[in-house]
Parts: C-alpha cells; structure tokens; sequence
C-alpha cells in the first residue's frame, strides 16, 4: 500500500495551487462551452476580464461607449464580457438592441446594495417583474390623467419658458452659464408633476435641491461600478459613501413632502404624482388587496425621486447642447429662426402645435439628440429566464448593455456620423421623417415613460430661446464640444451671449 505521508512529501504549495487553477480553468472552460455564448475576449476564471479592464481603466471612464463599439468591430455586434463571474452581454446595432430589449425575458433591473440601501430598488426604473408591471401601468394611467405630455398640459412648460426668457433677458450682452437656469426652469416642471409645487428661483431650498439634482447626476456616473458590483463599495469607498449621502439626502427631502401631503390631502383634489400614490396606496390596504406589495410609500419615495432626477437631468442636459451646437453653428441658428418667422411670426410665442409646420426645427433637435446621445449606454436590463439574443445564449441572470451611441455614430447608417447635420431627418421634400435607428429614449418594453413629456419640454424652451435671441459665444472664448460622463453625458461648463431679436 502507498504511504500517504511518502506521497504528501512530495505534494508542496506550488502543486496545490497548480491543480487548483488547472481544475478551474477545466470547470470554467466546460461550463462556457455549455453555453452559446456570444464571442468576446478570452477571460480568467474568477476575476473575468477585469485585467483587461483594469489596463484600459483610463479609456473606459473616460468614453466607455467609444471603447466598447471599437470591440464589437472585432468580436461582433454582439459579444459579451465578464467582469468577475458576471455575465454582460453588450449590443452595438440597431436590429440587436432592439431584439434585446423587446425580448419580454430581458427585461428586469440588476440588484444593487446601492439601490437597496436607499430603497430606489422599490422605484419604477430599478424595481422588476409583477412590481415593475405594476407600476408602469399604474404612472402612466397618471400621466394620461393629468395630460402630461400631451397639448393640455402645454401651459406648465410656457409658464416656466416664459420665467426662462425673462431670466436670460436679465444677462442681455454679457456673457453667463445657462446651466443652472435651465435646470430651474425643467425641474419646475417636474415639481409640479411631482410634487404639485412650483419653486421661485431664489428660494434656498430649491437652490439647494438643484444641487443635490447635480451632485447625484456627477456621481453616478463614475459610480457605477460602485452601484452595480457588490464588492466595488469596499475598493471605491470614497465614492459610495458620496452617493450614498446624497441618495439619502434626497430621499429625506421627498420623504418630508409626502408627510405633508399625507397630512393635507384632498381626496377631490389630487394633482400630482405623490397624491395619486397615497391616494392609492390607501386604496389598496382598505380592499386587502395584493396590490399592497407593489405600491407602498418606500415605491411611492422611491418613484418620486427617480422621476424629479431623471426628468430633471435630462432635459436640461439637451437642452444645453442645444444651445452650445446653436452658437458653433450660427447659420443652422439662423435658419431656424428663419423658419419660426415664417411661420409663427414675430407677435406672438411658438406653440406645441406649431411643430407640425416647422420640420427644420424638429430636425434640428433630432440631430441634437442623436449627437450628443446623452444617455449613451442607459440602464442594464437582466435576463431573468434563460433566453436568446441573436442566435446566442443568454443565460439567467446576465447584463444585457445596450450601446445607444455606437448605433447614433454608425457610418452605414449616418454619413459623417461625428458631424451636425439636421437635414439627416428630412427627406425630399423637406419633410421631416422618422429613423429607426433613432433611439435617445431607448426602446422596447422599458422606454422612457417621460418620452411625450421630454420631447414638449425640449421644443417650448428650444423655441422660445431661440424666438427670442440670438445666440453668440464670447469673443474671447472658444467653442469645446468635448462632453463629460456622469448620469447623463453633458457639455463642460460654457458661456454665452444673447442679443434681442426684437
């Protein structure tokens, strides 16, 4: 018989650790091809790609949409990654997105203890399955009920373009960052979506809020890491304790406003999002019904919040670029200009109705869209039954990514991607026409909900500006149309100067 203790002399650590790796590169190797997997680089059991990550850190931070459309040149539109033992599939095209995000079996959030410790994970963009259902049904009913986006709702985004022409007038000929007012001016809109209030400008609180709005938007971005891998909290600490503080911040500012509602409701006069919430959430506890489980006031917070941040951020966002592309290009300014005189006149302000007959518009701010493509790579979607994507495996559980931008800068689909060009949206005729592979709201089953309202926001303050200025850059400044990476892809800080065109 062989003596174990002979055998054991001749085992060391190095052998150990040899046969460790070599069975998990044998374990990892039979269980990647179990699966068809979409193509991607070769990665290491346990950590995945995370060298590689780790060696174009710099790149992926900086433009991590550019350096995922230049791997799918080489491993196709669709491939996938691993970062860790987690699964991310990523598609670069138009036919692929699409197919992804109308496959009903992608179409739940990642967990995040980011989320969950703020509860954000209980809010419609972040929450999946019978709740996600739930509630999108539930804030749709209540945008149709309130006329949000629609023509009715027109006079809340003249009142606040009105404020912002008024405002801008005030830096007639001096040079001053738009910035801060136009997110005034968008975020009214959405308080008074959700919270059933408008701020005057100079009020404490609300300068405070649109900080807190910006704060949030700056982190998130290069926290995302930090939001989505469990352990990234322990190597980032600094800026997970960051957004958690202003997560938590915000939390409480909305929380303080849905006790006053609950302490001041009106049951015959509900207007805004937090009253239909309470009032349905008191609803549901009085029938006993399972509706409790969905809607309850930690998805009510939660709703609030994701909806004041995302249609704050967002809007303005564009709007900026649109004025910053509007000064490097004064003659597309003109032309616009040119066009409302035709056909608005000069007596009166453009109208949400007035866009049927202004296609040089309406293409202009497309062309803004597509350009900048602020949300470049959106929300990961996760597959929560195994499923197909392309021909391939998607396995339960895999981050399905969608690169908005690699479709928006695709040079088989738009000549001279990188270059402004509206007259992409018209056709012959000079009327506008619609692209499918135009996509700034995303698409399939978890488009942006606030796309009709965003879409009237953007063409009022758009109008409006432009109706009644002109709009130039400082003489001694130049124009930078490099952007920044956070929760949406936004223009550094810029200047302008406005003339009157009375």
């Amino acid at each position: 018989m062989l003596d174990f203790a002979f055998f054991l002399s001749y085992v060391n650590t190095q052998t150990i650790l040899a046969f460790i790796v070599a069975y998990l590169l044998l374990l990892y190797g039979f269980r990647r091809h179990k699966w068809n997997l979409p193509p991607g680089p070769w990665s290491l059991p346990i950590l995945g790609n995370l060298p590689m990550l780790a060696i174009n850190h710099y790149r992926i931070v900086e433009k991590p949409e550019k350096w995922l459309a230049e791997m799918a040149k080489y491993y196709g539109e669709v491939f996938s990654l691993k970062v860790g033992t987690k699964l991310i599939v990523v598609a670069n095209g138009c036919k692929s997105i699409k197919e992804a995000f109308r496959n009903q079996h992608i179409s739940d959030r990642p967990r995040s203890k980011v989320f969950e410790e703020t509860d954000l994970d209980e809010g419609i963009a972040f929450t999946s399955g019978n709740s996600w259902k739930y509630q999108r049904t539930f804030i749709f009913n209540a945008f149709r009920a309130f006329g949000i986006g629609r023509s009715q709702f027109e006079g809340n985004i003249t009142k606040e373009a009105e404020t912002l022409v008024e405002e801008i007038r005030q830096n007639k000929e001096k040079p001053f960052d738009p910035h801060v007012l136009l997110e005034q001016c968008v975020s009214n809109v959405i308080s008074s979506v959700v919270l059933g209030t408008r701020y005057e400008h100079s009020d404490p609180e609300f300068k405070h809020l649109i900080l807190l709005i910006n704060n949030i938007a700056n982190d998130i971005g290069p926290s995302t890491l930090v939001a989505f891998l469990p352990m990234a909290k322990y190597f980032f600490p600094k800026q997970y304790k960051t957004l958690m503080s202003n997560f938590s911040e915000f939390r409480d500012f909305i929380l303080d406003i849905v006790n006053e509602h609950r302490q001041n409701i009106d049951e015959d006069n509900i207007h805004d999002i937090i009253g239909v919430f309470l009032q349905e959430i008191e609803l549901s506890m009085k029938e006993e019904s399972d509706r409790t489980q969905y809607i309850h006031l930690k998805s009510l917070t939660a709703t609030a919040m994701l909806i004041f941040l995302a249609g704050t951020d967002t809007t303005a966002t564009t709007l900026r670029w649109g004025l910053l592309y509007m000064i490097k290009y004064p003659e597309i300014q003109a032309k616009v200009q040119q066009e409302m005189d035709a056909v608005v006149g000069r007596m009166r302000m453009p109208q949400w109705a007035d866009r049927l007959c202004l296609p040089y518009t309406e293409a202009v701010l497309l062309e803004i869209q597509r350009i900048a493509t602020i949300a470049r790579l959106g929300f990961p979607h996760v597959a929560f039954e195994d499923t197909k994507l392309a021909g391939y495996d998607i396995p339960k559980g895999t981050y399905v990514v969608s690169n908005i931008w690699a479709v928006h800068h695709d040079p088989d689909v738009w000549a001279e991607p990188d270059q402004f060009k509206p007259e992409r949206f018209l056709d012959e005729d000079g009327k506008l026409r619609q692209r499918e592979e135009f996509m700034p709201f995303s698409t399939g089953h978890r488009v942006c909900l606030g796309e009709n309202l965003a879409k009237m926001e953007m063409f009022l303050f758009f109008t409006y500006i432009l109706h009644s200025f002109i709009l130039t850059k400082p003489d001694a400044n130049s124009i930078s149309m490099e952007g920044v990476s956070g929760g949406t892809f936004s223009p550094k800080p810029y200047e302008i100067v406005v003339k009157d065109r009375n």
